[in-house]
């Protein structure tokens, strides 16, 4: 039997003194915003005095639009500028603003309710981050012409008058099977209605344990099952990617009275300006399915388990075929909201046909339709790193990657691409934050939250978009396509080179990259490298066959707890080293490169995901 909570999020007139704290502070120094008070006339229209109020989105309605893309993970960033409670109103005020901007012709299909929660629905006053600013970077903020405008058109396209885009979002819907749906999506979602609920002057709704573990899944809060009572009730223990966490308290009548928090992060954890994650890919990944397709009704799926790891790593041919099973995993996956029927695949060894492209391109597209999610299972995160890594450690590719973020910004700082953390009073924060992940690459006991995981993975796909932007020779609306195939194009060789390095460790091909850094690279003699994968060998070799949470010095908690080891012992040959070879290329980038780019990025998400267990999934076992 299904347990209803409430949300009683309820809109507070006066502010606690832990409320006017800003979310974060620089050098110690408090900068506190004024905030008008806020017009409340439109949560009274949406409590009518009758019995039922208006009716709004149910939660579960919520959900099944960001699976039809209505709103990426970005939303949680803006909706609350302060520890404190996160309130119903707000969040319904973040998804009307997200609905409002969508198109008119899409708007104009809305139901009448729909249309009027929307119209009705007031957009808050928009509180960003309080940071001091000093004179700096206020002139930043000016509209004098910088000399990077031309970088930001592309060299082709800068003597043209059209204003060449900042960033080229990532947040892409799912191939569809049929290209007539691709734009049309179904409307499923507007018609999971509720009335609001007038609790003591506060907007409630009713609630169900399986829309609050889809919201926990899609907050990076992994819940688990506590039997409280004799029936199963959701438990959240853990702050989400976004410093918010889900807590509930019993009522008298035997139900949940549920609330959201905001809590305080630090600079480090303030997402950039790219786009977020989907709410569809976060369920799904956190279930070890990986979505490669939809159509009108269905979205098709890998479910990815332990028992094709070997032969994934061995490069046999893998045939794809219904999942005749349902593990515990898939069978949480199909009673959370969806709005669409999920249709499970399995991947098993072939010797007629084989699916392993389809896998390939799957992990290939993940970057691009919003599928760096803060959870996914062990199993799909071993197939990512390892068809991506191209056999080779990553030694400190998180570093390395760091320092292309800041080599972009460096190009065009006005723009305030990667978030606070690159302000100019914050060069200080960003130094420590790079040793921090100097010292993750050597296995040094260093806290890694999700919070930090997260928006160190915004940084990398604000990157990805911001290289498409200024990708030179390609016209705006081919940069997406381009790039996404070129990707693809580099994960099939990744494949071959990481199945190579599994079957013979000790003879590595060494990684010839291609487009700009293609030349720095042939200036090494063959002689070199192969005295490099002569010295390297055995260390490879120790490599591969060890855990991956073992040779990358993670764990699956929040602290990595390994034994420090020394930057000199890392493999000649590793990611990180790739990275550096574009750090010494000019830019912009080629499509060629900017595919590199996307790879390794693919690399460090596997580096930085949680882990969602399954115990009888992880192991090829039925429920």
């Amino acid at each position: 039997m299904l347990i209803a909570g409430r949300f009683l999020w309820g809109h507070r007139t006066a502010k606690s003194s832990e409320d006017v704290h800003p979310e974060h502070m620089v050098d110690g120094t408090e900068k506190r915003l004024e905030i008008p008070s806020l017009d409340r006339s439109w949560i009274r229209t949406l409590l009518s005095r009758k019995d039922r109020g208006q009716w709004v989105p149910a939660l579960s309605g919520v959900i099944k639009a960001g699976d039809e893309g209505m709103y990426s993970s970005a939303l949680f960033d803006g909706l609350h500028a302060y520890p404190g409670e996160i309130t119903l109103e707000m969040v319904y005020e973040a998804f009307a603003h997200e609905l409002r901007s969508r198109p008119m012709t899409e708007r104009s299909a809305y139901p009448p309710a729909i249309s009027r929660f929307v119209a009705t629905t007031q957009s808050r006053i928009k509180r960003t981050q309080s940071v001091r600013v000093n004179k700096q970077s206020r002139q930043s903020m000016s509209p004098r012409r910088h000399s990077i405008d031309l970088l930001e058109k592309g060299l082709n396209r800068s003597k043209s008058r059209k204003t060449s885009p900042v960033l080229i979002s990532t947040f892409n819907p799912l191939p569809s099977v049929d290209a007539s749906t691709g734009h049309s999506p179904p409307s499923s979602w507007t018609h999971s209605l509720q009335h609001a609920q007038d609790l003591d002057g506060r907007v409630g709704i009713n609630v169900t344990p399986q829309e609050l573990s889809s919201l926990s899944t899609i907050l990076g809060i992994s819940p688990t099952k506590q039997p409280k009572g004799g029936e199963d009730v959701p438990a959240f223990d853990s702050i989400g990617a976004f410093g918010i966490s889900i807590s509930g308290e019993p009522t008298a009548k035997g139900k949940r009275r549920i609330s959201l928090k905001q809590h305080k992060r630090r600079v480090t954890q303030l997402p950039g300006r790219g786009s977020g994650y989907s709410a569809l890919l976060a369920n799904h990944l956190a279930s070890g399915s990986l979505p490669f397709s939809q159509d009108e009704h269905n979205i098709n799926s890998i479910h990815l388990t332990n028992n094709i790891l070997e032969p994934l790593k061995a490069g046999e041919n893998l045939h794809l075929q219904q999942s005749p099973t349902q593990t515990r995993a898939l069978k949480y996956l199909s009673t959370l909201p969806s709005s669409r029927h999920i249709k499970p695949h399995n991947l098993t060894p072939s010797q007629a046909s084989t699916s392993t492209n389809l896998l390939l391109h799957s992990i290939a597209t993940l970057p691009f339709v919003g599928g760096l999610v803060p959870l996914a299972t062990p199993p799909l995160i071993e197939a990512v790193r390892f068809v991506a890594s191209t056999g080779l450690p990553p030694a400190r590719l998180l570093q390395r990657l760091e320092a292309l973020v800041d080599k972009v910004h460096n190009q065009a700082p006005h723009l305030r691409l990667f978030g606070p953390l690159f302000e100019p009073q914050n060069a200080g924060l960003l130094f420590r934050e790079r040793e921090r992940l100097g010292k993750l690459a050597t296995g040094v006991s260093v806290e890694d939250t999700i919070a930090d995981k997260m928006a160190r993975m915004r940084r990398y796909s604000t990157l990805v978009e911001r290289l498409m932007a200024v990708v030179p020779g390609v016209k705006q609306e081919d940069v997406l396509r381009e790039v996404r195939e070129a990707t693809m194009r580099e994960i099939e060789w990744s494949y071959k080179e990481a199945v190579a390095a599994f079957k013979n460790p000790g003879t590595i091909s060494p990684i010839v990259p291609t487009g700009v850094v293609a030349k720095r690279y042939s200036s090494l003699s063959s002689r070199t490298r192969r005295s490099k994968r002569s010295s390297t060998s055995s260390i490879l070799e120790h490599s591969q066959s060890a855990p991956a949470s073992t040779t990358q010095g993670l764990q699956e908690k929040d602290t990595v707890i390994a034994s420090p080891r020394p930057s000199s012992t890392f493999p000649i040959l590793n990611l990180g080293q790739q990275v550096e070879r574009l750090l010494k290329a000019e830019l912009p980038f080629d499509v060629q490169s900017v595919a590199v780019v996307v790879r390794l990025v693919l690399v460090a998400w596997t580096l930085s995901v949680e882990r969602v267990e399954w115990d009888e999934e992880n192991a090829g076992g039925e429920v």
